[in-house]
């Protein structure tokens, strides 16, 4: 659904006004997208079986943005967050064309 982001692993270490990330080698990328694809697979087959992807949906972004919380700080998760939904209206709008 859209590239691997990295947070700095500490809230002290967590200055998102740089944008300036170390880059990820090719095995943590790798480890990282099967992890998400596995995860969003996992929570598809949940959405079917209970027939109710939207709580699925609220229940999944709720665990992710409060443990991102407690681990990366709330300008992590906020930035995140944003760059989630934009990746989302991008992959519409590309659609649409």
């Amino acid at each position: 659904m859209g590239d691997v982001i990295y947070l700095p692993t500490t809230k002290k270490g967590a200055d998102l006004s740089v944008g300036d990330y170390p880059s990820l080698t090719r095995e943590e990328v790798r480890r990282l997208e099967t992890i998400r694809d596995n995860i969003e697979q996992l929570l598809n087959m949940v959405s079917g079986i209970r027939n109710d992807p939207e709580a699925v949906a609220l229940a999944a972004g709720r665990y992710g943005l409060m443990r991102m919380y407690q681990l990366q700080g709330r300008a992590a998760v906020m930035a995140f967050a944003n760059r989630c939904v934009e990746t989302a209206e991008i992959a519409e709008d590309l659609q649409k064309s």
